[in-house]
């Protein structure tokens, strides 16, 4: 799930701290130092965009935000930066930049399902199997012909991006995270969800206003049951605990409960 890669733009007032601690990468084992990562800092030389935290299961949940049913555990991913000895190192200037964004496709990696396309008649708080069976991805707004009796729906609810977060884990080791704590699905099925590293655009480089697509990850496969046949949260981990202890909104369960 791990991914090492190079990003942009520049940043030439930045500067690095060295995680303590943190065990040493060896070099030969990272990619050649590219130039275009150095504009952000000549040491900086690439990236593991890894998802340490996995969701396993959600109950379906309704269109209402009061009926929102978050995946358990919540997903969390570390971005690690090396220097060009190998050495685990913060960044901040240049990682304040950086978002992540969700989609959400089936299991097979073929079909995106953030939105669908469902039978008119299941707009209620729950949808039903019948129109689990009739659902279809909708990717390309505009360019879909749109058949008669259906309706675009929203399958993926919550917050889609987060913004990096520089906190210690369950170990107390300092690193760059991106959470997300209330992410809920309306429809059962078994899906997988795809994380995109962006790199913003900054103000003081009108030539680098685009946001950059610099990495991607498909989580593991996850369950999203019915009613009747969810077997529960997850008990809270040790991660989604010490994150919580230093302020992030993550929901804490002591034991599983529906």
């Amino acid at each position: 799930m791990a991914a090492i890669a190079v990003m942009g733009p520049a940043d030439h007032g930045s500067t690095l701290e060295m995680i303590p601690n943190a065990q040493r990468v060896d070099p030969c084992t990272l990619p050649p130092p590219d130039p275009f990562l150095q504009q952000f800092h000549p040491r900086l030389r690439a990236f593991r965009f890894t998802i340490v935290q996995q969701p396993i299961r959600a109950r379906m949940c309704g269109s209402s935000d009061k009926d929102w049913r978050p995946l358990s555990p919540p997903t969390v991913i570390k971005l690690e930066l090396f220097d060009i000895d190998g050495n685990r190192v913060i960044e901040n200037s240049f990682m304040q930049h950086l978002v992540v964004h969700t989609t959400l496709w089936n299991e097979s990696k073929e079909e995106e399902l953030t939105v669908v396309e469902l039978p008119h008649n299941t707009n209620s708080k729950r949808i039903s199997a019948a129109a689990k069976s009739r659902k279809r991805g909708v990717t390309h707004f505009g360019q879909l012909k749109h058949e008669p009796g259906l309706e675009i729906e929203n399958n993926l609810l919550g917050d889609y991006s987060a913004t990096s977060m520089i906190v210690d884990d369950e170990t107390g080791q300092r690193g760059c995270f991106f959470v997300f704590p209330n992410l809920s699905i309306r429809l059962e099925g078994r899906y997988k969800l795809r994380f995109t590293l962006i790199k913003l655009p900054e103000m003081q480089q009108p030539a680098l206003m685009a946001p950059k697509c610099v990495a991607s990850a498909f989580s593991d496969a996850f369950d999203v049951y019915s009613i009747k046949t969810f077997p529960g949260m997850i008990e809270s981990t040790a991660l989604s605990r010490a994150l919580a202890q230093q302020g992030l909104k993550i929901p804490i369960r002591n034991t599983q409960d529906n």
